[in-house]
């Protein structure tokens, strides 16, 4: 069994062969991967598949990494994810459960999502960063269940420009 740590309060992680298994779920969606953390039913399935519905009405190409547990590893300065083989192209339904959805067996990251409570998210988080692995990488910290509010800030951090005066 793989040894369990923590990277900060509350956030469980699990090393694995595949590299550092976080809770979250990830997506491709055109070029750009997007790791999506928080609680268990705060909406990253959901954001997930509204991020997917989304860019397929648009024209766009979006695809499950995965959902639930992310294999998340450091390769050349950049963040690579995958999915632990068990869980590859099943995507969460709450009260349904797993559904097969279109996947991709990785995906570099761009973006780094925590789903919060709204007291605790960040309304202007347009240059926001982090460190994952000592990797810098775009971070947005959002309201939890709040799933088209998630997707407009996702989809404007990754293609839209940043307006300044």
């Amino acid at each position: 069994r793989c040894p369990l740590h923590r990277d900060s309060p509350g956030r469980d992680l699990m090393r694995d062969d595949e590299g550092e298994l976080i809770h979250g779920s990830a997506v491709l969606v055109g070029e750009h991967g997007v790791l999506i953390r928080g609680a268990s039913g705060s909406g990253k399935s959901s954001v997930v598949r509204a991020l997917m519905d989304r860019a397929s009405y648009g024209g766009m190409f979006a695809a499950l990494v995965s959902d639930d547990q992310c294999a998340v590893r450091e390769t050349s300065g950049r963040l690579l994810c995958t999915a632990p083989g068990i869980l590859r192209g099943g995507l969460e339904v709450r009260g349904s459960g797993l559904h097969l959805a279109d996947f991709e067996e990785s995906a570099i990251l761009h973006l780094l999502v925590d789903l919060v409570e709204p007291n605790q998210s960040v309304r202007f988080g347009e240059d926001a960063a982090t460190h994952l692995q000592g990797v810098a990488i775009g971070h947005l910290i959002l309201p939890k269940c709040e799933i088209d509010a998630a997707c407009r800030a996702i989809e404007a951090r990754l293609f839209r420009q940043v307006w300044k005066k």
